[in-house]
């Protein structure tokens, strides 16, 4: 009876211990999942830009907004809640200041696509009739609330594995972002513009003179040239005033007057604060306004990184340019493999005939962008391709990438000839990148009958059915 009484308590101390363990592991695996829900809130917030963003005054009814929205979301999952918010110090009884700030949000905002601008362009508008006319002239801070579905493509699934060092973590975030996705239906991310923009009244008949930027600073591409808008007010044409570059000459290139936009132009070299100052002649009346001018090296919003394109597949190069707006841009194609020609568009779409060359010249205004040129090379499509790594020293464990060529092409078929112990187990799904796909599988090595090699046999046919069959050998270790 004692030996039964003494297993009995042995066995639950091992029970007891048990969930001990399982709890610790319980609180770990949550541990794990806080943290990746963290990642995946931080990955998320890049995907979206906002950017090209321009204050417009056509409308006399309106104060619009336009700005674009790329990034890696589903087409027409895009929503707004915006906030134009001004902040305000509270005035009490007999013009007596008290001491108490608070924000004051307009509640007229709407957003919704911009006719002429693409899929990504959009406008923010503000019926001025709307806003009480003291606040006209108040400068706004501008927050876009940003509601999307993401659509991660390969090649940020990619970078995001080989940032983690595993293809099963990226797997395992994606799944989280899902979930969140599924459960709230969207994710939201926040968009605060770096400067305010100013609701101005238009009435040239009101008494306030002003020159005003829309914003306080202005980011311009090197070596291009550029123009900014401002505004001007009190005044009913452009023979009632002045204007004077009071600092900033060397960045200036030419001063319009205009009504109710006004322009200064330059060509973007170097940083530098540009001040103007307007002069209302029938009175002497003057106002200044000045922008930070920050000149940046040209970038492409989406560089391409195919290096090869192939005979008889469409192939669309995409030449946006950051900070630019896509209506200023159009590409050029030339070399050995195409005639030359230039699409006025932001997208050249175009199916190459024969093997050779091809250069991508981006043009702003019709001017060459220095430095953003791209080549490819045009060439039949290859046959699948296979590439082994050992996965660690001494190992006989082996990781398989296999490539296919092609936009509609893919695996059709991995099929192990020889040299494998068991079977082929898919590490990685299948992913496009560009015009290729990749896949991945890991496998173990069978011990060779004879010698101290062992020959791997593997065919791959692809959806083209080109197939190839890899003829490799690599040292088996004890």
């Amino acid at each position: 009876m004692k030996k039964v009484e003494v297993y009995f308590l042995i066995n639950l101390g091992a029970i007891l211990s048990l969930f001990a363990i399982e709890g610790e592991l319980s609180i770990y695996m949550q541990r794990q999942d806080d943290i990746l829900k963290n990642v995946a809130q931080d990955k998320l917030q890049t995907l979206v830009e906002v950017s090209n963003v321009e204050s417009n005054y056509d409308d006399p009814d309106y104060y619009r907004l336009l700005f674009d929205v790329d990034g890696q979301y589903e087409k027409g999952s895009i929503e707004f809640t915006p906030s134009f918010t001004t902040p305000i110090v509270e005035v009490g009884d007999e013009g007596v200041t008290i001491d108490e700030e608070y924000e004051w949000e307009l509640d007229s905002v709407t957003i919704e696509p911009y006719a002429d601008g693409g899929d990504s362009r959009y406008v923010a508008k503000v019926k001025l009739s709307s806003v009480e006319e003291n606040y006209l002239n108040q400068p706004f801070n501008v927050s876009l609330g940003v509601k999307f579905i993401p659509d991660i493509d390969s090649v940020t699934y990619n970078k995001w594995s080989d940032a983690f060092g595993s293809y099963k973590v990226t797997d395992k975030l994606l799944k989280i972002i899902n979930s969140e996705v599924s459960r709230e239906g969207s994710f939201g991310i926040d968009r605060s513009f770096d400067t305010p923009v100013t609701l101005i009244y238009m009435d040239g008949q009101q008494s306030e003179f002003f020159v005003l930027f829309d914003k306080e600073k202005y980011t311009v591409l090197k070596g291009l040239a550029w123009e900014i808008p401002f505004s001007v007010g009190g005044v009913n044409s452009d023979a009632d005033y002045d204007l004077e570059i009071s600092s900033g000459k060397d960045l200036v290139k030419e001063l319009l007057p205009g009504l109710p936009r006004a322009y200064v132009k330059g060509t973007g070299n170097f940083d530098g604060t540009v001040e103007i100052l307007g002069l209302r002649k029938r009175d002497k009346k003057s106002s200044i306004t000045s922008a930070k001018i920050v000149a940046v090296d040209p970038q492409y919003s989406s560089p391409s990184e195919d290096k090869e394109i192939y005979i008889g597949e469409k192939y669309i190069f995409d030449s946006r340019v950051k900070d630019v707006d896509r209506d200023r841009i159009s590409v050029q194609i030339s070399g050995s493999a195409v005639n030359k020609k230039t699409f006025n568009s932001f997208e050249a779409k175009f199916t190459p005939k024969s093997r050779g060359e091809i250069v991508f010249k981006t043009f702003v205004d019709g001017n060459a962008v220095k430095g953003l040129n791209h080549k490819v090379k045009v060439r039949k499509i290859p046959p699948p391709k296979l590439d082994f790594k050992r996965m660690g020293k001494g190992s006989n464990n082996m990781m398989l990438t296999v490539t296919t060529y092609g936009n509609k092409n893919g695996k059709k078929a991995v099929v192990p000839l020889s040299g494998i112990y068991g079977k082929l187990d898919e590490e990685q799904p299948e992913k496009r990148i560009g015009n290729r796909r990749v896949v991945k599988y890991s496998f173990e090595m069978d011990e060779p009958q004879f010698g101290e090699t062992t020959e791997i046999r593997i065919k791959v046919v692809d959806k083209y059915k080109a197939e190839t069959v890899s003829d490799n050998e690599f040292e088996y270790y004890d």
